[in-house]
């Protein structure tokens, strides 16, 4: 998977691949570089493949939604795991972890704020909030 190789090479925190080639790369920590396209260019994602250092739930929501096929992490959350699973995406992940923690060692605010929810589309919307309120896009 290019997307997983251009991650590990590069150093990068986030890449994203479709039709073979490099669209995205992100240097930026957490869930910014993804917030910004989500709030923005969504259809960046659409049949593309995203290789992630850390998935959690929101990356997983955030993918499904706007039709990501392939994604690689280096660490995911049992919940992004199940989201993922539910909407067929091709999964590869070096850690599995129950949930993201900070460095703090709380629970990520993401995954937190839409953990529970069963509902994508209710998350997806919550978190898109989140992002404006935070004025990432």
């Amino acid at each position: 998977m290019l997307a997983r190789r251009t991650l590990v090479e590069s150093g990068a925190n986030m890449v994203i691949v479709q039709g073979g080639e490099i669209i995205f790369m992100g240097w930026s920590k957490g869930l910014r570089d993804l917030a910004k396209i989500a709030l923005t260019s969504p259809g960046l994602l659409e049949g593309s493949s995203v290789a992630d250092k850390i998935v959690g739930k929101a990356v997983a929501v955030i993918c499904s939604v706007n039709g990501v096929k392939a994604i690689y992490a280096q660490l995911m959350s049992s919940p992004a795991l199940e989201e993922l699973e539910r909407s067929g995406i091709e999964i590869h992940y070096e850690r599995l972890a129950p949930y993201i923690e900070t460095p703090s060692g709380e629970i990520c605010p993401f995954e937190k704020l839409i953990m529970h929810l069963g509902n994508r589309d209710e998350a997806y919307r919550m978190l898109l909030e989140r992002f404006r309120k935070l004025g990432w896009g």
